[in-house]
């Protein structure tokens, strides 16, 4: 498991919409974790260490994606 891993899935969600879009669909309907869904896409760490990426990650810039979650899930299309 590794803190490592947490980060580079966080960097790799910030680019794939498909993952972006799994990942809302997991927690709108809480069938599944992130640290699973990230697990099908080749990252490993636990809850824990998701926790402690997203954590680091509210004192930095947060992504777009990021940001939505953080407001509550509502999509976001384009443009500020």
């Amino acid at each position: 498991m590794s803190l490592d891993q947490a980060n580079a899935f966080r960097d790799y969600v910030s680019q794939n919409e498909d993952v972006q879009k799994e990942i809302r669909s997991a927690l709108m309907t809480e069938s599944a974790r992130v640290s699973e869904i990230a697990a099908k896409h080749g990252f490993t760490f636990t809850s824990e260490e998701g926790q402690q990426a997203w954590d680091a990650a509210q004192d930095n810039e947060l992504s777009d994606f990021e940001l939505d979650m953080v407001s509550g899930g509502n999509a976001r299309t384009g443009g500020s």
